[in-house]
């Protein structure tokens, strides 16, 4: 493991467990015995740390989301898989979890907008893509895309948000089935009247 990385676990261990104010630079130094040369040749200051703590949590979640998006079968077992893996990364990084759904400084923040930028690209466009997909399988209506993520995701993450807290006594995994239930009829409140006829028609 490369310094980079072992600083970057380490900080996000002391991050998540101490929060940003109380989180320093020094004492993630300390934990590594590394120099005070070694840690700002590799993050220049304790926000750009904090910064690269949000990217690499993101970007692992997003990784985790995409990969159930492309490799699901038709859009009603891409839908069920997404809410299945967003509920799974949150519980299986509780602490992480946490810390993205927080609000992080603006100072933070402006350093992750960046390197962020192209991977929310990417991911966005696959969400477009399913949602699409959705649309197009008579699950919802045409309707812009970030409705629909919110409509998709919007009960999984509030409920992630909750447990992350300790507010919430079910892990997220075992209430996967109602949040993907939830999701599906939420999608669907957005399919017009006269489309839900002509589907019924169809099927006759």
């Amino acid at each position: 493991m490369d310094t980079r990385t072992r600083i970057l676990a380490e900080a996000t261990r002391q991050l998540v467990e101490l929060g940003y104010a109380a989180f320093t630079m020094a004492a993630v130094r300390d934990a590594l015995g590394l120099s005070s040369g070694s840690m700002f040749h590799a993050f220049p200051s304790k926000a750009a740390l904090a910064a690269a703590v949000f990217v690499e949590g993101m970007s692992d979640y997003q990784r985790a989301a995409s990969q159930v998006i492309h490799g699901a079968g038709d859009a009603e077992a891409a839908v069920r898989a997404l809410v299945a893996v967003h509920l799974a990364w949150i519980e299986d990084h509780r602490a992480l979890a946490r810390y993205l759904f927080g609000t992080p400084p603006d100072e933070v923040m402006a350093l992750a907008k960046e390197p962020l930028a192209a991977r929310n690209a990417e991911f966005y466009a696959s969400l477009d893509s399913l949602y699409q997909r959705v649309a197009e399988a008579g699950l919802s209506g045409r309707i812009e895309p970030r409705l629909a993520q919110v409509l998709c995701l919007g009960h999984a993450q509030e409920y992630g948000r909750q447990w992350t807290r300790g507010n919430a006594p079910l892990s997220p995994r075992k209430v996967t089935r109602a949040l993907q239930d939830a999701a599906l009829a939420a999608l669907a409140s957005t399919v017009s009247p006269r489309a839900k006829a002509r589907k019924q028609e169809e099927t006759l």
